[in-house]
């Protein structure tokens, strides 16, 4: 289930943590920025998936994950 967001413009790392347990889809502002639009929250990454790629210009439009949901590998790694 999805649902469609209206003009809510923020940094991917603030979008984590309000929609922290949902996937979202947002288009960035460009290719190297941080900033972009949410276009859409959702619970099923492959339909948020589907729906960007449905958009007429999906041009840096990306899938992200809310903080509670990213994994993390766990551990220290030390250089030598």
């Amino acid at each position: 289930m999805y649902e469609k967001v209206n003009d809510v413009r923020m940094s991917s790392l603030e979008a984590s943590e309000q929609y922290a347990d949902k996937y979202f889809a947002m288009r960035m502002d460009d290719r190297t920025g941080d900033m972009g639009t949410v276009l859409f929250i959702g619970d099923d990454q492959s339909e948020l998936l589907k729906l960007i790629l449905s958009l007429d210009d999906f041009t840096n439009c990306g899938l992200h994950e809310g903080i509670n949901l990213q994994s993390s590998l766990g551990g220290v790694v030390v250089g030598a």
